[in-house]
């Protein structure tokens, strides 16, 4: 074996090991961004609940999800037809709970209860609910105004940008490892 083959080989077998570490962490890396982006807390309940027919018109909507909500950017309203809103006060948290007051005077008519509220985990999350009182037909979103609707976020720029910083960081490390590599294998200039 000649001395240039047996100085590489440290250098291979270190090299591999960085790879194989930076493989790894990559790995969980990518695995820590996309699960709790995926784990986002959800509407479990509501009253009146999504195409209900009441009888007499509610004094409240009340909004149940499956963790605390925070107090920070909540939003509902309560739309008809030629959406105007019947929410009669500001939205009022208790953990997991949302209400919102209706006006005393809503009429028979079918409404869209459109909701925003901050998660546990900071993201904001969003949907609508349909409901009628007496005869009415329940408002669907398309019947209500040109913005009703859920806007959840997408999970796929933190996956897209979790595989990008994995990618930087395995780049960085491979061009240092080299560059190590070389500087010891490279025998001193002679004079």
């Amino acid at each position: 074996m000649s001395a240039a083959s047996s100085r590489t080989a440290p250098v291979r077998s270190a090299l591999s090991r960085i790879l194989a570490v930076s493989a790894g962490i990559a790995a969980l890396l990518v695995l820590g961004v996309a699960s709790p982006a995926l784990a986002h807390d959800e509407l479990i309940g509501s009253t009146p609940s999504p195409d209900e027919q009441v009888t007499t018109a509610p004094a409240s909507v009340v909004l149940t999800y499956s963790a605390a909500i925070m107090p920070e950017g909540a939003e509902v309203i309560v739309v008809d037809a030629a959406g105007k809103d019947w929410t009669d006060g500001a939205p009022v948290i208790d953990t997991n709970t949302l209400t919102v007051p209706l006006a005393s005077d809503i009429p028979e008519a079918g409404y869209l209860v459109e909701w925003r509220v901050v998660s546990s985990d900071g993201h904001p999350i969003s949907g609508t609910i349909p409901f009628a009182v007496g005869q009415a037909t329940p408002l669907q979103s398309s019947q209500a105004t040109p913005d009703a609707g859920a806007d959840g976020m997408s999970v796929v720029p933190f996956v897209v940008g979790g595989i990008v910083v994995v990618v930087v960081v395995v780049v960085v490390v491979v061009v240092v490892a080299l560059a190590v590599a070389r500087r010891r294998t490279t025998p001193p200039a002679r004079d």
